[in-house]
């Protein structure tokens, strides 16, 4: 709880106002972006405060709050009051509608290895709990890749940092770790997006504008902001950024390419999936437009070169792409048939040299290549294992063919794993006390959870057929990779970096669902009770991971995790409970069937 203890009690957003005492100050509760800027009472209902609600507007609380170290402590005591003792959450409709967005968003898509409907997967939940599940617990329109909002007012963009504190701001960031995972700008080809953004209009000064300021974004996500002052958050520079889209797609430049590029990022780092997904797939009409797609640039790399810029910024859209793809379940946008997937030269053996070194110590320069996000061989893998599994085609194809690309897909996988250094490889399996490489570093954590990932991804869909040789023991390595990826997760956390949460609970949830899904398929079988344990552990585990920007919006989540982790292991011991009961009655039944 300590990464948390730095806001008031965010139970003001859905607690009634008169639970809500303004008499002591640890109850003090912060007043909604909008009544801020307007500097007026917030008076909050269950989803929106008064003034938001009349303006059909988001009520979101996005800024930053900075305190002084006697609030802190104060806020402290108020967070973990509100943690420990929840207040009850107000009961909302669960139309159809808002019930199928939300769940199918929670990955309740993939109940039987294809994706069902949210109407479907409740029912078959009951029917295998006996229960009535919990709407409230299982639903929330406030997590941010299942909201749908109204388009927030924005009547004017803020005005752009001096020149040369922005100039700080992309030294600073050219130069960190983050740059080398995530190369979206050159600090030498940048100087020409400034003269634009600074200068006098002309064409491309739109582009230009919406470039900085969608890096302004990027860089208060990661901490990295040096001299921007405490009036603007991300999400701000973001919107201000996405002011400028039809801008951005009639000129159709460089600078347009790399602000879609970072909005991507920063939707993607705030677990906003389906904006990042938009904002991938405009990108990646401008990658085709520039011809990013084709070759795969110089020999020898060097960041200040347009052609080498222009490739990384082509493999960070397709990272991005895939990734997002496996995650909603959406056919990705640069499909790789049509893009040249070449690797950069010399990329595997130095990505093994660059992801072992401490991110303090390792240089970065403009000709140091990137270790873009996760690994490109397996941002291909993700690819193919969506075009084999879960694409349309693959849906309608026989049970023999079906098998056959999981055990190709897993091979392949397999033969990429042990590609890796000794020290970066991720283990088949791991458990609570198996020791970990001192120097990991976030990167690394990422590489390993995205492993264990796609090996649940690949064998999970054999859960649509039931009937061929080998599903069993699929689905057992599903299950052991979601264990896996927890307990190894539980053990990596120190070292992740505080951006990273809403990717670290995206591989959470997935997790779990694994879990919950195959125990309310076989709740007899003998390990069930300890994977039901592994499951209650869960908001233990969801408590301890950092949040960088500390906000009252993350801590909204993280009840509504608590209480999706806690009803999810609810409904497993129940599906227990019920299987033993059915057939306890069963045997009495046939005990008491009159003989011959």
């Amino acid at each position: 709880m300590a990464e948390h203890s730095s806001l008031l009690a965010a139970s003001a957003s859905e607690s009634p106002p008169a639970a809500r005492s303004r008499s002591n100050a640890a109850d003090r509760v912060i007043a909604c972006d909008s009544c801020y800027k307007k500097k007026i009472k917030c008076e909050a209902d269950s989803h929106q405060c008064n003034y938001c609600l009349h303006r059909n507007i988001a009520c979101t609380f996005n800024r930053l709050v900075r305190s002084s170290k006697k609030r802190k402590a104060r806020d402290q005591m108020a967070v973990r009051r509100w943690w420990d003792e929840p207040p009850a959450i107000q009961p909302h409709s669960s139309s159809s509608s808002s019930t199928k967005v939300s769940m199918v968003n929670l990955g309740l898509i993939y109940l039987n290895g294809k994706r069902d409907t949210a109407d479907e997967g409740r029912a078959w939940i009951e029917s295998r709990t006996g229960e009535i599940v919990n709407m409230d617990r299982l639903i929330t329109m406030k997590l941010p890749w299942t909201r749908v909002e109204s388009v927030r007012d924005f009547l004017a963009v803020p005005k752009l940092p001096a020149r040369p504190i922005v100039e700080r701001n992309i030294a600073a960031y050219c130069s960190s770790y983050q740059s080398l995972v995530f190369p979206v700008i050159s600090q030498s080809l940048f100087t020409e997006t400034l003269d634009l953004a600074y200068g006098s209009h002309g064409p491309g000064v739109d582009s230009a504008k919406a470039c900085v300021y969608a890096f302004l974004s990027v860089v208060a996500i990661f901490g990295l902001e040096k001299d921007l002052g405490d009036a603007l958050d991300c999400e701000t520079y973001a919107l201000a950024s996405q002011s400028f889209t039809v801008q951005i797609i009639n000129e159709m430049t460089v600078d347009g390419l790399r602000a879609l590029v970072m909005l991507t990022q920063h939707h993607y780092f705030l677990g906003d999936l389906q904006r990042a997904a938009v904002s991938v797939s405009m990108a990646s009409r401008l990658v085709f437009k520039l011809g990013a797609h084709e070759g795969a640039g110089p020999t020898v790399y060097d960041r200040s070169l347009p052609e080498c810029h222009l490739r990384d910024l082509f493999w960070l859209c397709y990272s991005f792409d895939q990734d997002i793809c496996l995650r909603t379940g959406q056919p990705p946008s640069t499909a790789g048939v049509f893009c040249s997937l070449d690797l950069p030269t010399n990329y595997a053996q130095l990505q093994d040299t660059n992801l072992q070194h401490p991110e303090q110590t390792l240089t970065v320069t403009d000709a140091t290549l990137p270790l873009y996000p996760w690994d490109l061989r397996l941002s291909r893998l993700k690819a193919e294992i969506y075009e084999a599994l879960y694409s349309t085609t693959a849906c309608q194809r026989s049970n023999s063919e079906l098998v056959a690309r999981i055990r190709s897909l897993d091979q392949a996988l397999e033969h990429w794993r042990i590609s890796l250094a000794r020290e970066i490889r991720p283990t088949l399996h791991f458990s609570v006390g198996m020791s970990v490489d001192g120097k990991l570093n976030t990167q690394a954590v990422m590489l390993r959870l995205a492993y264990y990932h796609c090996v649940t991804i690949i064998h999970q869909a054999t859960e649509r057929h039931h009937d061929e040789p080998g599903i069993c023991s699929s689905l057992s390595l599903a299950i052991r990779a979601s264990r896996s990826s927890l307990a190894f997760l539980q053990t990596a956390l120190p070292v992740v970096k505080g951006e990273c949460f809403w990717v670290i609970i995206f591989y959470a949830i997935t997790s779990i669902l694994t879990l919950f899904r195959n125990i309310l398929k076989n709740p007899l079988d003998p390990d069930m009770a300890d994977l039901v344990a592994v499951l209650q552990g869960v908001p233990n585990l969801i408590r301890e991971i950092p949040i960088r920007t500390l906000t009252v919006g993350p801590m909204i989540h993280l009840r509504f995790l608590n209480n999706f982790a806690t009803e999810l292991a609810r409904l497993a011991t129940c599906a227990i409970a019920k299987a033993e009961r059915e057939v306890a009655t069963s045997s009495v039944a046939s005990h008491e069937l009159p003989g011959p």
